[in-house]
């Protein structure tokens, strides 16, 4: 009786010790980071650095959080890994999937189907929509693994939403920025009185709070600063607009200093007088397109052919040649139009889409440039601030 008591009491301990062991086994592969790393015996989970980003096609009322996450093979054997094995949970363990992202520069490297091999890293950005004032769990669990587990192994990291930067909205002021230096009054002190994005007309102001709060982001190192020559596009714009509206004159040669008096005059009242609205289209680190829909003074309300016809027939007495007669006329035209430019009716592009046309910028050297080629949107752009004469 003695002697199977004992046994028993033996066999409950292994028991016990036995299910504790179970449990901690099958406890140990989620393990929670709240510094951004965590992992176990085959992985290691980093989100390296994060940013709000905007998505060609996506909407502009929702906010998209682009988290840059390391894996680390740190397993003997080969390690699989995909985008659908991240995800994201918030805070009513809700399960919110990434999104494909699409990048035309190349630029913009995202988590997808990867080999690991062991010892070594991959790393890529992973995005989700969520909401920038709550805060979440990113979960690393592989659908496939090659390391003799049955069970994935699943790795978490808390994800604080709030300490990301939302730069998105910067890119307005950049695309108004290079509008009035390039397109409009040329003069960097200088702001168009009518110049608005969605958001508001008032030009954004950043006090010291704000600048203060915003060092505490992440991602908040990057400087918004417009690159680029902006005097060459200048001067290449402004050859354009005198270059096709002197093909307008039939009788008349202009001098090209008389097109440039014109054309000044054009984007100094253009500056004061157009009405110019900004959304973003597409946000990433390092690309970005603007849509920018322009209204501007309409060249084409000057009725030149009435003025020219009524000038004709009331000088016709003073030139024996009728071609000189419309050459003369022609010239009045040039010279007396810009005394209209204050009350000639704005007009928008016949063909334009609803939200204008892009202005794409590409960051280079710490700095958002704008691409000049674009054959569409950007030439559109120049014709629409030249009058969209021709």
């Amino acid at each position: 009786m003695y002697l199977r008591e004992e046994i028993m009491k033996k066999f409950l301990n292994y028991l016990v010790i036995s299910l504790a062991a179970l449990l901690l086994v099958a406890c140990a592969p989620k393990k929670t980071g709240g510094n951004g790393v965590s992992g176990n015996n085959h992985v290691e989970v980093k989100i390296k650095d994060g940013t709000y980003v905007l998505p060609k096609d996506e909407s502009s009322d929702s906010k998209y959080l682009a988290l840059n996450v390391e894996i680390k093979n740190k397993s003997n054997k080969q390690l699989y890994i995909s985008d659908n094995d991240i995800t994201l949970y918030n805070s009513d363990d809700e399960k919110i999937s990434s999104i494909n992202v699409y990048d035309s520069s190349d630029k913009f490297k995202t988590m997808s189907y990867e080999k690991v091999a062991k010892d070594k890293s991959v790393s890529g950005y992973v995005v989700f929509e969520v909401n920038p004032k709550d805060t979440y769990e990113l979960h690393y669990s592989p659908l496939y693994t090659d390391i003799g587990k049955k069970e994935p192994e699943e790795v978490t990291i808390k994800v604080d939403a709030k300490k990301y930067a939302d730069n998105v909205d910067k890119m307005e002021d950049l695309a108004k920025e290079y509008v009035e230096k390039v397109f409009l009054s040329g003069d960097a002190s200088g702001k168009a009185e009518n110049v608005s994005s969605k958001q508001s007309d008032q030009a954004v102001v950043t006090t010291l709070t704000t600048k203060n709060d915003d060092k505490k982001k992440e991602g908040k190192a990057d400087q918004f600063v417009l690159g680029g020559d902006l005097e060459k596009d200048r001067a290449n714009f402004m050859t354009s607009f005198t270059k096709e509206f002197g093909e307008e004159f039939s009788y008349y040669t202009p001098s090209e200093a008389e097109l440039r008096t014109f054309a000044e005059a054009y984007t100094k009242m253009n500056a004061k007088r157009a009405k110019v609205t900004y959304q973003v289209a597409s946000f990433l680190p390092e690309s970005a397109t603007v849509y920018v829909r322009p209204e501007t003074i309409g060249l084409e309300n000057i009725r030149t052919y009435d003025l020219v016809s009524k000038f004709v027939n009331e000088h016709r007495a003073e030139y024996s040649d009728y071609n000189d007669a419309y050459k003369a006329a022609e010239k009045y035209i040039l010279e007396q139009a810009p005394s209209q430019f204050d009350s000639i009716p704005l007009v928008t592009p016949k063909y334009m889409e609803s939200e204008g046309y892009e202005l794409k910028f590409t960051k280079k050297d710490g700095k958002w440039v704008v691409d000049s080629s674009d054959d569409y949107g950007y030439k559109y752009l120049v014709r629409s601030f030249s009058g969209s004469l021709y």
